[in-house]
């Protein structure tokens, strides 16, 4: 069951990227930023699953990161985490804008340019790739 639902969660983070792209194109950015959030979300609880067994009850990119990586250090896996944790401090900046879209895009004023929306896109699929590494890595 739990591989179904991994690929359930990565097929709608697919999904949500690629909705984000179609909304940066129609101008519509807020809710393409709101998009690429969910995607990245998505992507990270599904290698969670796949890796841990279980889905946290947290959407902050970041921390979710942060999980992933103390679950890969607990299993023995100490390189990985710390890859894990490179890349959060190498994409930090964008991955702050994205939880920022989460909530702005739906309730705030302010909304981020064109570039930074593209910006976010462009590190959700690395964020994707490097994922899909990761779990190729621990799982074989």
């Amino acid at each position: 069951m739990s591989g179904e639902r991994v690929n359930v969660l990565k097929r709608r983070s697919e999904d949500f990227l690629k909705l984000a792209k179609e909304l940066i194109d129609r101008k519509m950015l807020d809710i393409a930023s709101f998009s690429v959030h969910q995607a990245c979300q998505l992507r990270i609880k599904a290698s969670l699953l796949r890796l841990t067994g279980s889905i946290p009850r947290t959407h902050g990119i970041r921390e979710l990161m942060g999980l992933l990586a103390n679950s890969l250090e607990e299993e023995g896996f100490k390189q990985l985490a710390e890859d894990v944790r490179d890349f959060v401090k190498r994409y930090r900046d964008t991955l702050i804008d994205v939880e920022y879209s989460y909530t702005e895009s739906r309730y705030g004023l302010a909304s981020l340019p064109q570039s930074t929306v593209n910006r976010m896109v462009g590190v959700a699929e690395e964020l994707f790739k490097f994922l899909e590494g990761a779990e190729k890595y621990v799982l074989g």
